[in-house]
C-alpha cells in the first residue's frame, strides 16, 4: 500500500502540479528561451531520475514521504546535496516557466520552491528521528545548492557507480530476450542488512543473472587477473582478490562494504565448474564467511549449464531458473554443509542434452572407450573419437558427467609420457608430462614444488611454485594438465595439504 501511495504522490507532483500551474499558457517563448528552458528541463529530469535510481538501488525505497529511505544515502547526487530529487523538481517547474512564455507564471516557481523546501525540511525531521547517522550527514552536506568545499568523496563501498545502474538496466534487458529466467525466493534479498550471496559458479551467465534478479547494489568479489584485464568489472565495483595469497586489501574492502550495509557476491569455489557440478572449496572460504559475520544466501542457477558450459565458446538462447536459498547465519555449525547442499542440488535440465557439443574435447580430453588422448572432436549434435571411431550423439548433461568421470585419472589408467603442444612465454613448444615432473620447452616443472593450480580463461593451466607462477596455453586441454598433475601430486606424491578442485 505504501508503494501505491508513493506512486500517487509522484504522479501528483510531476504531472498534476505542472498541469495546474501552466494550463492555458501560450508556450510562445522566443527560440533562445525555448532552448534555455529545454536544457533546464532535460537537466532537471536527469538529476531527479538519477537521484531516484541511486536511492532505490541503495535503500530499496523511493524519494517520497510514504516510502522514503530508512538509511542515509551518500551516493550519486546525494554526495553533494541532501535533496537532489526535490531540487530537480524545482528546476523542472522553472524550466516549464521559461518555455511557457508567460513569465508572470514564474512567480509560481517561488511559491512551489518554498513549498518543496518546507516539505524537504519535514522529511529531514522525520529522517533525523529514525536514522542515527542523518544528523552527521546533515551537518556535512548542503541542503539543495552544492558547495565545492562540502561533499562526500566517492567510495565504492558506500556509493553506487552510475556504470552499475546502467549495466543493471542493460543486463536486465539482454537477459529478458536471450535467457528469460524465473526467479525463486528473491524476497530474501529484500532484507536491509548486508549478506553474502554464495553462487554456484557455472557459466558466464551467473553474474548477469544476479543483476537480473535484484535491484540492489551488490559488490561482487572476483579474481584480480580478470578485474585488471576487464575495465568494466572495475567500473562495476568488483572487489579484486589476488590468488595464491592472503589479500588483506580485498578483505578490508569487503569489511568496509558490509559496514555500509551493501551485500557481497562470492563464488565459494572461486572457479567455474567444467561439467556443472560444484567444485571442492578451500577451507579458507568458510573462514572468510564466518569472519564476515553476516548471513549467507546460496543461489543456484538451473538450466544454464547446457546452454553455455565452460568448455564451450558458444552460448545458446534458452530459459533458466534462478533460485535463492534461505539465509544461513555465519555462526551456524553446519554452514558449509548447508551451503554446498543447496549449490549441489539436482538440476532437472541435466537430464537433457547440451545445445551444442563443439569444443567438448576441452572437457573430454581423451576417449572413454580407447583412452586415446586428444582424439575427441565435438560437433553440434555430439562428439566422436578419431582413434577408435566411437561416437556419442546428444548425450545428456548427466551422461557427459559420467563420461568425464570415466576418463579422469584414478578411473582410467595413465600411460606416461603424455605429450602436448603449448604456447609458453609467447612461443609454441612441445611439452611432456611424466610421473613426477613435466618438461615445457626447456623448462622443468617438478610436481613436488607445486603449491597450487588453477585454470585461467579456460585454456591456460597455472601452477604456483615458491616464487613464480608457471602458466602456458595448452592446445589439447588445460583441464587435462590440471587433472593429471593434481592427481599425481595428491595420490602419487601423497601431498596431504594440496587442494584440488576435483578431489578436494
Amino acid at each position: 500500500m505504501k508503494l501505491v501511495f508513493s506512486i500517487a504522490e509522484l504522479a501528483i507532483t510531476w504531472i498534476l502540479v505542472p498541469i495546474l500551474l501552466y494550463a492555458g499558457a501560450p508556450f510562445s517563448a522566443a527560440l533562445g528561451m525555448r532552448i534555455f528552458g529545454t536544457v533546464i528541463i532535460a537537466g532537471s529530469l536527469f538529476l531527479s531520475i538519477y537521484s531516484a535510481l541511486v536511492l532505490y538501488y541503495w535503500s530499496g525505497r523511493l524519494p517520497t514521504s510514504f516510502f522514503g529511505p530508512e538509511t542515509t544515502v551518500q551516493s550519486g547526487p546525494y554526495r553533494f546535496v541532501r535533496h537532489p530529487f526535490n531540487a530537480g523538481f524545482i528546476a523542472f517547474i522553472f524550466g516549464l516557466g521559461i518555455l511557457c512564455g508567460d513569465y508572470w507564471r514564474l512567480l509560481y516557481v517561488a511559491a512551489v520552491g518554498a513549498v518543496v523546501a518546507l516539505y524537504s525540511l519535514f522529511q529531514e525531521r522525520r529522517a533525523a528521528k529514525s536514522i542515527d547517522s542523518y544528523e552527521e550527514y546533515k551537518e556535512e552536506i548542503p541542503f539543495m545548492i552544492p558547495d565545492p568545499r562540502r561533499r562526500i568523496p566517492f567510495d565504492k563501498s558506500r556509493s553506487v557507480p552510475w556504470q552499475f545502474i546502467v549495466a543493471s538496466f542493460v543486463v536486465k534487458l539482454v537477459i529478458l530476450f536471450v535467457l528469460p529466467s524465473k526467479v525463486k525466493n528473491s524476497k530474501v534479498l529484500r532484507q536491509r542488512r548486508p549478506f553474502v550471496i554464495a553462487l554456484a559458479h557455472q557459466t558466464h551467465f551467473d553474474g548477469p543473472l544476479i543483476f537480473y534478479s535484484t535491484w540492489r547494489y551488490i559488490r561482487f568479489v572476483g579474481t584480480a587477473i580478470y578485474v585488471d584485464r576487464l575495465g568494466l568489472l572495475g567500473w562495476l565495483s568488483v572487489i579484486p582478490v589476488r590468488r595464491y595469497a592472503v589479500d588483506t586489501s580485498a578483505i578490508r574492502q569487503m569489511l568496509a562494504t558490509i559496514k555500509q550495509g551493501v551485500p557481497l557476491g562470492i563464488a565459494p569455489e572461486a572457479a567455474r565448474s567444467w561439467d556443472g557440478r560444484p567444485l571442492h572449496t578451500k577451507r579458507e572460504i568458510w573462514k572468510l564467511f564466518r569472519m564476515l559475520k553476516i548471513p549467507i544466501i546460496p543461489v543456484k542457477f538451473l538450466g544454464v549449464q547446457r546452454l553455455w558450459p565452460r568448455w564451450s565458446k558458444i552460448f545458446s538462447i534458452g530459459t533458466s531458473t534462478v533460485e535463492f536459498g534461505n539465509p544461513i547465519e555465519a555462526d551456524d555449525p553446519h554452514l558449509e554443509e548447508k551451503v554446498m547442499d543447496f549449490l549441489g542440488k539436482e538440476d532437472p535440465t541435466f537430464r537433457l542434452p547440451y545445445r551444442n557439443y563443439k569444443h567438448i574435447e576441452k572437457l573430454i580430453w581423451r576417449c572413454p572407450s580407447c583412452g586415446a588422448i586428444s582424439s575427441i572432436k565435438g560437433f553440434r549434435s555430439g562428439f566422436s573419437c578419431s582413434s577408435c571411431g566411437k561416437s556419442w550423439t546428444k548425450p545428456t548433461v548427466n551422461e557427459v558427467i559420467q563420461i568425464h568421470d570415466k576418463i579422469i585419472p584414478g578411473s582410467m589408467g595413465l600411460s606416461f609420457p603424455i605429450k602436448d603442444e603449448v604456447i609458453f612465454n609467447g612461443t609454441k613448444v612441445f611439452a611432456t608430462m611424466y610421473e613426477d615432473h613435466a618438461i615445457i620447452g626447456d623448462y622443468r616443472l617438478d610436481y613436488n614444488l607445486i603449491k597450487n593450480s588453477s585454470i585461467e580463461k579456460s585454456i591456460e593451466p597455472v601452477f604456483g611454485i615458491a616464487n613464480e607462477m608457471v602458466s602456458f596455453v595448452s592446445t589439447t586441454s588445460a583441464l587435462m594438465w590440471q587433472e593429471v598433475v593434481d592427481f599425481q601430486i595428491k595420490f602419487r606424491l601423497m601431498k596431504e595439504n594440496y587442494h584440488t578442485d576435483l578431489w578436494g
